[in-house]
């Protein structure tokens, strides 16, 4: 979740790499928190990648699943 309006294309770009992070097993919060280090180092401005936020579970996806199945 973003606690203000972010541009499009920063908001894509964080996203983009947080769903790659979770899909390679790391929890979400840890996810985020790569995704924001990698969109920091292209947009240094905390504008960009600050306002992000994980809320919810916070086990990691494999987990989630196992339990499911």
């Amino acid at each position: 979740m973003s606690l203000w309006k972010v541009p499009d294309s920063q908001t894509q770009e964080l996203m983009e790499a947080f769903y790659r992070f979770l899909q390679s097993g790391t929890p979400p919060a840890e996810a985020l928190r790569q995704a924001q280090l990698s969109t920091k180092e292209k947009h240094p401005e905390p504008y960009y990648w600050g306002s992000f936020i994980c809320q919810g579970d916070l086990e990691s996806i494999e987990t989630v699943r196992a339990n499911v199945s």
